[in-house]
């Protein structure tokens, strides 16, 4: 990781094009900047203060090659287990170390595991330690590891259970699940995501002594459980 001075920007949060939450990973669009100078491309490190609070993050500063031909400069900013809409306010991000260029990677599913790796970095870069001690999730090889049990899965089953657990103080719909795994409009069917989500718990639940690490938010969606 570059070492980068800190640095301060602020703006309005815009709407994007909503490419974020299709990789499941949402973003707060920066529009109309009180900032003076813009900071170099890159994915920073980030600390985010919005309403009296500061969260952890990471901010993408430069064009998006993987998702777009456009050529504007466009910074986007993903917060940790943040779920609220901000469309209008103003928050302020203070800029730490530069994990890597803006980049463009083969299709969707490079780059949402090259967003997880940078969010690794940055929980790593800032001391977090908010996931759960009981399971282990290996990007590289999109399995999860249980004490010492690998548990294998699909796809779509890593897609999940990884959104949820790397977000854990989140509650997440179901059409919010169906649009960041399978990248495209739920249209009210969510047969799915369920099933997908029974799938996860028959294949995790033995090696957690029978309990499950999904709470089902009845009427809404789901959660992780970290203990």
């Amino acid at each position: 990781m570059e070492r980068d001075k800190k640095m301060i920007i602020e703006g309005i949060v815009v709407h994007g094009r909503g490419i974020g939450k299709l990789v499941g990973s949402p973003t707060a669009n920066l529009g109309e900047l009180r900032s003076t100078e813009i900071p170099a491309p890159g994915v920073y490190t980030s600390l985010i203060f919005w309403n009296k609070q500061i969260y952890h993050g990471i901010t993408h500063i430069g064009k998006r090659p993987t998702v777009d031909t456009d050529e504007n400069i466009s910074i986007e900013v993903h917060f940790f287990n943040f779920s609220r809409d901000i469309y209008g306010d103003i928050i302020r991000v203070q800029l730490y170390t530069k994990l890597r260029e803006p980049q463009k990677f083969s299709d969707l599913t490079a780059l949402l595991n090259q967003i997880r790796r940078d969010c690794i970095a940055t929980r790593k870069f800032f001391g977090i330690n908010d996931l759960s001690p009981a399971l282990y999730m290996d990007i590289n090889k999109h399995l999860a590891i249980v004490g010492k049990a690998e548990v294998f899965l699909s796809t779509k089953e890593f897609d999940i259970l990884y959104l949820l657990y790397s977000n854990p103080d989140i509650t997440y719909s179901k059409e919010q699940i169906y649009e960041a795994v399978w990248h495209e409009c739920s249209n009210g069917c969510f047969h799915a995501v369920e099933n997908t989500i029974f799938q996860i718990r028959k294949k995790i639940r033995p090696h957690l002594n029978g309990t499950d690490c999904i709470k089902t938010v009845v009427g809404y969606g789901y959660r992780f459980l970290k203990s």
